[in-house]
């Protein structure tokens, strides 16, 4: 299983991936929610806050990680 060593250690997809899921999604959700601001509401604003709180999570995570492998 030398290959799935490589991939998920050497070139670190899962980290990269897990970044890239997350810049997309709140590049998305911000997009679609304030591109028209008359529905942009307290529960809107509130779920938009927990989006970016995942993508704070995810980006500790993946710094966390990183600095583990040095």
């Amino acid at each position: 299983m030398s290959w799935v060593d490589d991939l998920f250690n050497k070139h670190k997809l899962v980290r990269r991936l897990l970044v890239f899921w997350c810049m997309a999604l709140v590049s998305t959700v911000l997009f679609v929610v304030y591109s028209d601001l008359s529905v942009v509401t307290t529960s809107v604003a509130s779920i938009t806050v927990a989006v970016i709180g995942l993508v704070a999570t995810a980006f500790g995570f993946y710094f966390t990680s990183k600095g583990k492998d040095k």
